[in-house]
């Protein structure tokens, strides 16, 4: 189970989910997540061949880090997955090998993945497999230039036999209110939503991955081979100090299916533009 690192500075928003097993049926914890808590599952157990995925030579470019699809019905689209593979140089006996451990993974997680993000309807069903080694990656959260109208159910799986090293700090709730009187009116008046989001992560945690990176307080969480956990990265600031392979299971989430559709990002972005404009 992970360990975790709690500064006294920053909010505690770690929440421990023990029900959650396999071949068990848990709770739905949407409300936790879209509220913006680190949700960790300690009996949460998969089978997982952690030294088939460490072995794995994370400088081969077809292995890097690339999105797979599944079926409708969550099972493992295997063809498209050998297609997709072998299209980007890696060999076909490798590729085959790596959709057996794809597919045992699914059929063991899919399950719990459905309970614990009960109440979502889902359209685009994806996980990235992000099978390089990461270092001391910048603190941010998640921002794009284009504006994504989806929500979306975010789960991790350290795949490695080694420790997956993270730091967290602040939610967006509480970027709000530390940026709100330094905030560009200017942006607030004219910017669109994604642009307001981006800034608010500029001014916190810098423009690039050198710029303030030491500033921050954090939380420091190390998450043992086959942890798995739940956070919405677009909410909590977050950081991969070092990890190897792991997978994220990131099946968009129709905005209208939200337990509380005011978490959407852009939501909360147009809240913050209309609070600091309101006359005094």
């Amino acid at each position: 189970m992970p360990t975790v690192f709690v500064n006294p500075n920053l909010p505690n928003y770690f929440l421990e989910a023990p029900d959650v097993r396999v071949g068990a049926t848990a709770r739905s914890y949407v409300p936790e997540y879209e509220a913006g808590q680190v949700i960790t599952f300690p009996n949460l157990k998969l089978d997982i061949d952690h030294g088939f995925w460490a072995a794995l030579d994370s400088r081969h470019p077809g292995l890097k880090k690339m999105a797979t699809a599944l079926r409708p019905d969550l099972s493992f689209n295997r063809p498209a997955f050998l297609t997709k593979a072998t299209a980007n140089g890696v060999a076909p006996s490798l590729a085959d090998r790596v959709a057996d451990h794809m597919a045992r993974l699914y059929d063991a997680v899919m399950p719990a993945y459905g309970d614990i993000f009960s109440g979502y309807d889902f359209e685009t069903r994806r996980s990235v497999w992000r099978l390089t080694t990461t270092l001391n990656e910048n603190l941010h959260i998640d921002v794009y230039k284009d504006e994504h109208p989806t929500h979306f159910g975010r789960l991790f799986i350290n795949l490695d036999n080694q420790p997956r090293v993270w730091t967290t700090s602040w939610r967006i709730d509480d970027i709000m209110r530390m940026q709100a009187e330094r905030f560009p009116r200017e942006l607030l008046r004219n910017g669109s939503a994604a642009e307001i989001w981006m800034e608010l992560n500029g001014m916190t945690f810098g423009r690039s991955s050198l710029e303030w990176w030491s500033t921050q307080p954090r939380h420091v969480i190390y998450f043992e081979p086959g942890d798995v956990w739940a956070v919405d990265s677009r909410q909590v600031a977050h950081q991969i100090f070092y990890g190897r392979r792991a997978v994220s299971i990131d099946f968009t989430v129709t905005r209208d299916s939200m337990r509380n559709p005011s978490r959407h990002y852009l939501a909360m972005a147009e809240s913050f533009r209309a609070s600091m404009l309101q006359p005094a």
